[in-house]
């Protein structure tokens, strides 16, 4: 077990829990106008239930330098609130060389994400910058929640191994590329990001990757089935699964009472998770 597995690990036994919280700020959806202050009310609220936060870049590079700000002041006080959550900054980075190494800095060095989610669509050159740092963990998008996903990650390409020139083995892109990462993973750091709404996809992965950290999407406002999740998803002890939902608890209420009601909503989502896991007898000791 590498020194991010193992801090993933402790993180989830510290709250007994495997949910993460996306943190995907929208000023038309916050119902007070200061991101930093609606995160600060997300993470007080919600610090005892789950095991991870995960901000979405994305949301803060469109607000510019001021969305920035609030997220550098969000991940200090995640540290300050919830000191053994781990934080997932979800850029979906990927690029090679010196670009690469440089994304690699700003995510772990600037910013002091514990882990990221990253693009490997350059191959093994993309991931390596990521994983130098043992303590450090890297999320390669496998398998997306999203319709489109299909598109690209469901292709049939050849299989890896000794093939019949006649019938040419064949297994689709995010198969392939769950079973090269696998060769990848040198220091233990590195994880998979595999949407909860592809329920026969995600059985696969884990099944190829038996004790590699999945990172799983699309519980809640995307449609994700989570006691599926929670079975599929874990290893054989019913760890390193962490099950993200983003909006459902974040925007559980367009009130004042949204500290409450995401808090509830988080509750809510644990507990369910934990009920699925004691009927496995892999309940939390």
């Amino acid at each position: 077990m590498s020194a991010f597995t193992d801090r993933l690990e402790k993180a989830c036994d510290a709250t007994r829990s495997l949910l993460c919280v996306g943190l995907d700020v929208d000023p038309a959806r916050m119902p007070v106008p200061d991101v930093f202050q609606f995160n600060q009310a997300i993470v007080d609220a919600t610090a005892d239930l789950v095991c991870a936060y995960k901000p979405n870049l994305a949301f803060y590079e469109a607000l510019g330098l001021p969305g920035l700000e609030a997220l550098a002041r969000t991940v200090e006080h995640i540290r300050r609130a919830a000191p053994d959550a781990v934080i997932i900054g979800d850029g979906k980075r990927g690029d090679i060389g010196p670009s690469g190494e440089a994304y690699a800095k700003a995510m772990f060095q600037v910013w002091g994400f514990d882990a990221a989610t990253i693009n490997a669509w350059g191959g093994q050159d993309t991931v390596a910058p990521w994983v130098a740092d043992a303590s450090r963990g890297a999320f390669i998008w496998c398998r997306g929640s999203n319709p489109g996903s299909a598109d690209l990650q469901d292709l049939a390409v050849a299989a890896p191994g000794p093939r019949d020139h006649q019938q040419p083995q064949q297994e689709p892109l995010y198969r392939h590329l769950a079973q090269a990462v696998q060769g990848w993973n040198q220091h233990g750091n590195l994880g998979l990001v595999v949407g909860a709404t592809v329920p026969q996809q995600l059985a696969e992965v884990r099944r190829l990757c038996p004790s590699m950290p999945l990172l799983i999407p699309g519980v809640g406002a995307q449609g994700g089935e989570l006691e599926e999740a929670v079975r599929l998803g874990t290893d054989s002890r019913g760890r390193l699964g962490i099950i993200n939902s983003s909006r459902g608890i974040i925007y559980a209420s367009r009130d004042k009472d949204f500290p409450q009601a995401a808090r509830r909503e988080a509750a809510r989502l644990r507990d369910a998770m934990n009920r699925v896991l004691e009927v496995q007898g892999k309940g939390w000791p």
